[in-house]
């Protein structure tokens, strides 16, 4: 058995090792996935239940006391060099080439094209493909109540929403959301490097891979509630020609 000077040596050595080991993990800990977050708040409870009673004991230090606190720094070591799940991107779970219309399209064309394909929204689109607004199916029909004509007669430049937030394919689901929450809509167009529409990603994509047992599901099953949420609150009577998409 080591003189207990030494032991306090070492036990001092160990802790100086065990707290650096636990402020990098504080540093990092947005780097780590949600699970390793929860396992990391475990640790850090049982190292303070490890202090309080090194605290009682006072100079009195013995083997397993060290090899607690070096059990206690392997286990922050190993979350942080656990590797992370690759998080989940918009390509993962948009809908791709999504149907569209033109802003001279009339309001008749674009209310067939939403009822054959059984959705309610198509992004408007210019020449080069590129988004200019959106046209939900809300759209149309405030359109018909306001301006009183037939669907036919109108065009959708008239009735379509031109405040468009896009993201790309390699966005994270994260931001994608985050999106979703700060402008309350339901649906974001996505587009390539060349600025054209390529893709689609709505709510109900999330909510169906939140459902899905597999391995890129659980970044939505974390946060869909929150973005229900957040799209949901009332923001404020707006012109039907604002209306969210």
């Amino acid at each position: 058995m080591a003189p207990a000077g030494e032991s306090i040596d070492e036990l001092r050595q160990v802790l100086r090792e065990l707290a650096r080991t636990r402020d990098e993990a504080r540093v990092r800990l947005h780097l780590l996935s949600m699970d390793s977050r929860r396992r990391l708040a475990d640790v850090e409870q049982e190292i303070e239940n490890f202090e309080q009673k090194l605290a009682a004991r006072g100079d009195s230090v013995a083997e397993h006391v060290i090899a607690t606190a070096r059990g206690l720094t392997r286990a922050v070591t190993d979350l942080l060099s656990r590797p992370e799940p690759e998080q989940t991107r918009v390509r993962d779970l948009m809908s791709p080439s999504p149907i569209t219309c033109r802003p001279a399209d009339d309001l008749r064309l674009a209310a067939q094209r939403m009822w054959e394909g059984d959705f309610g929204v198509l992004p408007v689109v210019d020449d080069a493909r590129k988004p200019i607004g959106v046209l939900t199916d809300r759209d149309i029909c405030m359109a018909a109540y306001t301006r009183g004509g037939a669907l036919a007669e109108l065009s959708v430049s008239e009735a379509m929403s031109r405040r468009v937030c896009t993201c790309k394919p390699s966005h994270t689901l994260r931001s994608a959301m985050d999106l979703m929450v700060t402008h309350q809509v339901r649906r974001l167009p996505v587009v390539g490097e060349d600025g054209a529409l390529v893709g689609i990603v709505s709510l109900a994509d999330i909510a169906r891979l939140a459902q899905a047992p597999s391995s890129v599901s659980h970044e939505a099953r974390t946060w869909m509630p929150g973005v229900l949420a957040g799209i949901s609150e009332r923001a404020g009577t707006k012109p039907w020609a604002n209306s969210p998409s």
